[in-house]
């Protein structure tokens, strides 16, 4: 190819491109709705500035499930707060008002004074069960960033480990929100 061809071609690769870039949207098509939902409150969590976010998420190991929850954790100017979004079908969803949730702040002083045995280990189990329930939990604090998935038979099995310990009273809190109807 000589040069005019060569810049030819790359013009033509150029507007392509952007003819088909021009027909994306900014919006994220969502199988589920609750899933728009909770990006959009996270966006808006972020947007505010909070001080910390913590997000729980119990649901399946393969999915969803009637119990499948997400709840929001953080704090702003001192205050904490919570915010649960509950799943119902592909379509819908149950969100529950904010509330004030100053026991967030015992979950958060835990972390930070057990925070090697969270975040150096998970909890043993003999036991796998297919299917079982589980916490993916989020935390964002400080430019710390914190990620894990504990399944329930671990939490029960091995009650002692710090992150067993840590996740049950993230579910003294989030129960409420899972198990309602």
């Amino acid at each position: 190819m000589n040069l005019l061809s060569t810049r030819f071609f790359s013009l033509l690769v150029t507007i392509g491109f952007s003819t088909i870039l021009a027909g994306q949207s900014d919006e994220q098509d969502y199988i589920f709705e609750m899933d728009r939902v909770i990006a959009e409150f996270e966006s808006e969590l972020r947007r505010q500035k909070v001080d910390t976010i913590l997000q729980a998420y119990y649901l399946f190991d393969n999915g969803r499930g009637k119990n499948a929850t997400n709840m929001f954790f953080w704090t702003k100017n001192g205050f904490s707060f919570i915010k649960a979004i509950k799943y119902s079908s592909e379509q819908d969803y149950i969100e529950f008002p904010i509330k004030e949730c100053p026991e967030f702040n015992n979950i958060l002083s835990y972390y930070f004074d057990n925070i090697k045995g969270i975040t150096g280990s998970a909890p043993k189990s003999e036991k796998i069960i297919s299917h079982n329930y589980g916490y993916y939990v989020e935390l964002d604090i400080n430019d710390t960033y914190f990620r894990t998935y504990l399944r329930n038979e671990k939490v029960e099995d091995d009650r002692k480990h710090p992150r067993s310990i840590w996740i049950l009273k993230i579910h003294e809190i989030a129960k409420e929100y899972i198990f309602s109807k």
